[in-house]
């Protein structure tokens, strides 16, 4: 019997790259880092500690860092992204994505799988 589906939000249910845009931007503002939505695109697809590194060897401090010190910058970039998920509503889902989750809600409710 199915009684949960699982999703990964983004890019499945509704697209965060705005969201993870602008908490690197926020990160490289306070920090005094050249950061733009060019540089961002180079960010897609690796880890936050990746993209931490892709960010300071781009603005030459890649080596002024510790390992310790790259890994609390990559997790308030995130702790700065998970704030910014408090403002996705129903209205930022991806096309079809509700009616796919009306549709599946429903069949648990009403059927024995």
């Amino acid at each position: 019997m199915i009684k949960a589906f699982i999703f990964d939000l983004d890019g499945v249910i509704t697209d965060t790259a705005e969201y993870h845009f602008l908490a690197w931007k926020k990160l490289a503002d306070n920090q005094n880092w050249n950061f733009d939505r060019h540089m961002n695109e180079a960010l897609r697809g690796i880890s936050r500690i990746d993209s931490i590194n892709v960010i300071l060897r781009h603005n030459d401090l890649l080596e002024k860092f510790s390992e310790d010190e790259k890994w609390q910058l990559a997790n308030f970039k995130n702790d700065l992204y998970v704030e910014s998920l408090k403002n996705i509503t129903s209205d930022d889902y991806l096309p079809g994505a509700k009616e796919v989750l009306e549709y599946l809600k429903n069949r648990l409710q009403n059927c024995a799988w």
